[in-house]
């Protein structure tokens, strides 16, 4: 797919694909599970849709939000709600106009419920290795000038307990299902943003939901990578 070019373009049309962490109430399509409903996002000290990581990425970049393809509790692979593996995720990512750039930020909830990684069955939808693959190569169809960028998975960590490590097994779980993507993002040659890659976490009031301050790493991580890789500015 290349890099995003020089910078030179502005005004990029930017689409997401995620989950919870992603959703926001009035900017999902119809019908889809939201976890930052108004009052969810309060409680978590978001004043509004423009603390949410993805809205502080497409602001930086001078870009515009095309579609938030985010549903809470959804996987990649092909069981559950709305795998983001499925036609319908994967091809409903335009509006009234195809998007430039497509930033994909999941695999949460297929580490939470441990879906098996699968790396021997690249072609299985019901192993996580397999349902990314497939996942990319129906975006690739259905977008093929838009860029896609796709994130491995930070850890989060619970809002006052900041200096307490998380456990090495599990660090280590993370660590697969990251290396899944890496190795599926470059097999289908997309382009990667390696969030994890920092070793920072992010804060939340329950382990996985971003915070305020949880957004603003995860969108200054986004972003870091973005710009020193893609030359985005």
């Amino acid at each position: 797919m290349g890099n995003l070019g020089s910078g030179s373009k502005t005004n990029y049309k930017i689409s997401i694909l995620g989950d919870s962490i992603s959703t926001y109430e009035g900017y999902n399509p119809p019908h889809y599970y939201v976890y930052y409903t108004n009052k969810v996002a309060t409680l978590n000290g978001l004043a509004s849709v423009d603390d949410m990581w993805w809205k502080q990425v497409i602001d930086n970049l001078g870009g515009e939000l095309c579609v938030n393809n985010a549903y809470s509790g959804s996987v990649v692979v092909g069981m559950g709600v709305k795998p983001a593996c499925s036609e319908q995720r994967c091809s409903g990512l335009h509006s009234n106009y195809a998007p430039d750039i497509i930033l994909i930020y999941m695999g949460t909830n297929d580490r939470g419920f441990e879906v098996e990684i699968g790396i021997e069955e690249k072609d299985n939808p019901l192993k996580f290795y397999g349902a990314y693959r497939l996942m990319l190569k129906q975006i690739k169809a259905n977008y093929p000038s838009a860029k896609i960028v796709c994130a491995t998975v930070p850890v989060g960590y619970i809002k006052g307990c900041e200096n307490i490590p998380s456990s090495d097994s599990f660090l280590e779980d993370v660590k697969k299902y990251n290396e899944a993507i890496k190795l599926a993002v470059k097999e289908e040659e997309c382009l990667l943003a390696d969030l994890a890659s920092s070793g920072e976490r992010y804060e939340t009031l329950d382990g996985c939901h971003p915070t305020k301050k949880g957004h603003d790493t995860l969108a200054r991580l986004w972003l870091g990578n973005l710009c020193r890789n893609y030359l985005l500015f």
